[in-house]
């Protein structure tokens, strides 16, 4: 393989990286948001306000959509790692 291409490699192995690292950051946020939003859900629950327990339900729902979103980038993420993982030892000459 060539330097340049090595190199290019290397940097989008690095990129791959970083973007798994951000994003494991956002999934412990939303995670801790869901917790915290099903919380107020059983609190608003308790006082009997629909309206607030229909507003709350939204919250909930869309946090909750937002953290599986989040975490199918995450598992694209570490297929596009192990791809290309795989073409940098691919490429690699038989020693």
């Amino acid at each position: 393989m060539s330097q340049e291409t090595e190199q290019m490699l290397r940097k989008s192995l690095n990129a791959v990286d970083q973007h798994r690292t951000r994003l494991t950051w956002l999934l412990g946020i939303v995670t801790v948001t869901v917790m915290w939003e099903f919380y107020r859900l059983a609190q608003v629950r308790l006082t009997g306000d629909v309206s607030r327990l229909i507003v709350e339900a939204v919250m909930v729902l869309f946090f909750w959509a937002f953290g599986l979103a989040i975490l199918i980038v995450f598992q694209l993420t570490i297929a596009t790692r192990r791809i290309l993982r795989a073409i940098e030892l691919a490429s690699r000459p038989a020693e």
